[in-house]
């Protein structure tokens, strides 16, 4: 088994550039993320890795002034029991555990989804998709069309699935986040959901009933007209990856839509709106 290099970054407090790391590193060669209370871990084999690429950590650190790193090395044999211990099951309540499949069962749950963790965020254990999964259990998706934008793993659309959304569909710009998703959708008996490879575009020309969005705040700015346009009347769209003291600025972008609920966990924050009936 390889040799791995195991990077360590803390960036307090969190800040929204700190997760487009991740982007960085994994188009630098990184092939697995870990989030942490205070940033994330990041492997790579060895004999791929060069200190220098940890350049964008500096970056971050130069502009915000709160990013450190880092590293060691992981023998082959204990690199991968390193990277499973980066993650912990999500439980929510007593409705629902997000876990991955090296965690053992709850029974005293009432559903579970078992999600591999892959290249990105999105298990369940970072607060945004816990707030975004929080809020999918006390909302009516029986028979609604839904988009899952930016789906990553994969887990709220399952997660939809699981509590009887009818279509659904969900799009990253990551393909090894939409194979992951297929694999993982497949693994909770979500078959039906279609995964493509894509960005907001993808939704031009349908409707949904609900759009899902866990993306960063410029994303979310920007195909702002893109959900008004997708969105029956009275359709939800419910948006987080951003912190609460961005929400002002999202709902201020958001013509076609009334405000319904601003929820948080720390300082990450959930946003949902409702399109406006013309």
């Amino acid at each position: 088994m390889n040799d791995y290099i195991e990077v360590e970054v803390n960036v307090n407090p969190r800040q929204p550039g700190s997760d487009l790391l991740v982007t960085e590193l994994a188009e630098l060669g990184f092939e697995s993320f870990a989030d942490s209370q205070t940033g994330f871990q990041a492997w790579i084999p060895a004999d791929a890795f060069q200190e220098s690429m940890l350049s964008v950590v500096n970056q971050l650190d130069t502009e915000l002034g709160n990013a450190k790193y880092s590293w060691k090395l992981i023998k082959g044999q204990n690199w991968n029991a390193a990277w499973e211990s980066g993650y912990q099951p999500v439980k929510i309540g007593q409705k629902l555990l997000i876990r991955a499949p090296f965690h053992e069962a709850d029974s005293s749950v009432e559903m579970e989804l078992v999600i591999q963790p892959q290249q990105s965020f999105g298990t369940g254990h970072h607060p945004t998709t816990a707030l975004m999964a929080e809020k999918l259990l006390t909302s009516s998706l029986t028979a609604r069309y839904i988009m899952d934008l930016g789906c990553g793993t994969g887990v709220l659309a399952i997660l939809a699935t699981k509590l009887g959304a009818g279509k659904i569909e969900g799009v990253d710009i990551e393909k090894p986040a939409v194979e992951n998703a297929i694999e993982n959708a497949r693994n909770n008996s979500a078959d039906s959901i279609v995964f493509t490879l894509g960005d907001a575009s993808a939704m031009q020309g349908k409707i949904y009933d609900m759009i899902l969005a866990n993306i960063n705040k410029n994303i979310l700015k920007a195909t702002m007209k893109q959900f008004a346009a997708s969105l029956n009347e009275g359709g939800d769209l419910l948006l987080s990856g951003f912190f609460v003291t961005d929400a002002d600025e999202l709902r201020e972008a958001a013509a076609g839509f009334e405000f319904v609920e601003l929820k948080n966990s720390g300082e990450w924050a959930m946003l949902h709106l409702r399109r406006k009936s013309i």
